[in-house]
């Protein structure tokens, strides 16, 4: 009796990913160590989660996921959505996390995982997941080399192409802090502007970049001042204030010319 071709597989993981790109699976942990490749969380068995882009939700929306920190299912469920943006969303097989969450993942020493919200899709854009209306995450830890309920897709093998060589190109920095006396700003600004250049492909413009900041560079004192704090009168406050490096204040003005100071000019960043 003959029989159909068996359907190829969409998902795979450390062993069969390095059979597939025909490497080891050293080869696949150091892809993944450099952020040449992106883990993924599958929808699979959540077959009525909503994705919503981050950029469409609103603006307070935005701001409390991007402020949570560490939170349990309970926080998650108590952040709801309205039904216009819900019905705006769709459906989403696959949830990447960025080579940043990978290596916080990595570093959890929490017992239960770390919990991620935000995610992205293959394009590289950011997403979020709700059920019901509500906010839902995924907690993830590693056991042994791999962390676990994650695996790797087959449209991002397929992305992943090329000789090595070829693929480390595009972590060659972008960016790169000024050679005489560079302060604690501009480390930090150096630091990330190279991970959004890597994880998009793009020079950062200000105020995406600022917002990338508020996200992971929480830990190096960053914040944005919201309009409120700007605008009291105790606080005496001017619009370099808007931006916060551990006490130094930046306009959004003054972050465009530091990007464009620090950005290094050669054929491969022109």
């Amino acid at each position: 009796m003959k029989h159909g071709s068996v359907p190829q597989r969409q998902e795979y993981d450390l062993d069969g990913a390095a059979e597939y790109l025909g490497c080891s699976t050293g080869d696949i942990l150091y892809y993944l160590d450099k952020g040449l490749l992106r883990l993924s969380v599958s929808t699979e068995h959540s077959p009525d989660f909503v994705s919503v882009p981050f950029e469409k939700l609103s603006a307070a929306v935005q701001q409390l996921l991007q402020s949570l920190y560490n939170p349990d299912g309970i926080d998650l469920s108590r952040i709801k959505l309205d039904q216009d943006s819900l019905d705006a969303g769709g459906a989403v097989s696959s949830l990447y996390l960025t080579h940043h969450q990978r290596n916080k993942i990595k570093d959890t020493v929490h017992q239960l995982g770390e919990p991620i919200w935000l995610f992205q899709d293959f394009a590289g854009e950011q997403i979020t997941i709700w059920h019901e209306d509500s906010l839902r995450g995924f907690w993830l830890y590693e056991e042994g080399v791999w962390i676990l309920l994650t695996t790797l897709t087959k449209e991002e093998l397929d992305r992943f192409s090329g000789p090595l060589a070829t693929r480390e190109e595009e972590l060659k920095p972008a960016y790169a802090v000024p050679p005489k006396k560079p302060n604690e700003q501009s480390w930090v600004i150096v630091k990330y502007a190279n991970e959004f250049y890597w994880e998009f492909g793009e020079f950062p413009q200000p105020k995406a970049f600022g917002k990338y900041l508020e996200v992971h560079a929480k830990k190096e004192g960053f914040c944005i001042r919201s309009e409120e704090q700007m605008r009291s009168p105790d606080a005496e406050l001017s619009e370099r204030d808007k931006y916060d490096f551990n006490g130094y204040g930046m306009s959004e003005r003054s972050l465009g010319r530091a990007l464009r100071a620090y950005r290094i000019e050669d054929e491969s960043t022109k």
